[in-house]
């Protein structure tokens, strides 16, 4: 702790140009200033401040000395700083914007403990299946389910996630299970509406991603319709696990092509990134790490 100090003095003297203003700002004595910083010279064994009459100035040793003395303390700043946030009590208006279904699956039944926990916060959720721009449209948090692109956002992996091609009983016997991704093209699959034309789903065949553009009877601009019309034996459908795992279980749905899934997806919190988190961004992904592991949601 002394070597720290002796930092700070040294900053101290050279911020404030002499050992007396240094002396004032810290409380000590110009002579107690004068001692530290002899100290220290003898310490490692070169000079550091060159004095005049009037002022200190530093020498080529002291201004590289005091350059790195400068980035320690500034660390030691940074690292009080972040235990200091870390136990405070998270407050203020949190703004999070989540995929539809996802929100109103796994994150809804979440947020009631969470505001009972964290009285302090107020939470404005908007549920979206676009690539919100959180910095532009005023947001902390966002989930991405997917392949994060490249992005200046700090990303944190909540769970993985996979999405299942699955069809109901009854189609798959009227219809036959295909065997391989190429099969689809006799299939009807149950395809979501986007703005950028046909859905494409990817496949992983022989090591190496396959794309395909499928077609079918029945499109829709929500998961949940797709979801029904797959239970009620109209086609194929390509969705997130989440979305249909129950369904599996209870045998409305069958996936297919479970060996050509997608290993490499994952559901995310992301966040603008600063210098230090803050409490309220913390403490919810904190929860939602916790309330998914549980299978709370």
């Amino acid at each position: 702790m002394d070597r720290l100090d002796d930092l700070t003095v040294l900053v101290e003297v050279v911020d404030g140009g002499s050992l007396s203003a240094a002396a004032e700002r810290l409380g000590l004595s110009a002579s107690a200033i004068s001692r530290r910083i002899a100290q220290m010279e003898n310490r490692l064994g070169t000079r550091l401040l060159a004095r005049t009459t009037r002022r200190v100035a530093l020498t080529d040793a002291g201004a590289t000395f005091c350059l790195r003395a400068r980035a320690i303390l500034a660390a030691l700043d940074e690292a009080e700083q972040a235990l200091t946030e870390m136990n405070e009590e998270p407050r203020g208006t949190l703004r999070i914007t989540l995929p539809v279904m996802f929100g109103q699956m796994l994150v809804a039944p979440l947020l009631p403990s969470y505001l009972k926990r964290h009285p302090g916060v107020t939470l404005e959720a908007s549920l979206s299946d676009r690539n919100v721009r959180l910095v532009d449209e005023g947001f902390d948090l966002a989930v991405r389910i997917g392949r994060l692109a490249d992005s200046s956002l700090i990303a944190r992996r909540l769970r993985p996630m996979r999405r299942r091609v699955v069809a109901s009983p009854a189609y798959l016997e009227r219809h036959g299970t295909p065997q391989v991704p190429a099969d689809l093209a006799r299939h009807d699959c149950l395809t979501l509406m986007t703005g950028s034309g046909r859905p494409e789903w990817e496949f992983l065949v022989d090591g190496a991603r396959e794309t395909l553009r499928p077609n079918g009877s029945f499109q829709a601009d929500n998961l949940w319709m797709l979801r029904h019309a797959a239970v009620g034996g109209l086609g194929l459908a390509r969705l997130a696990d989440f979305i249909v795992e129950d369904d599996i279980e209870a045998g409305r749905l069958v996936p297919v092509l479970t060996a050509q899934e997608l290993t490499d997806e994952a559901i995310h919190a992301v966040y603008p990134a600063t210098r230090h988190v803050s409490p309220k961004i913390r403490s919810f992904i904190e929860h939602l790490l916790a309330g998914l592991a549980d299978g709370k949601a």
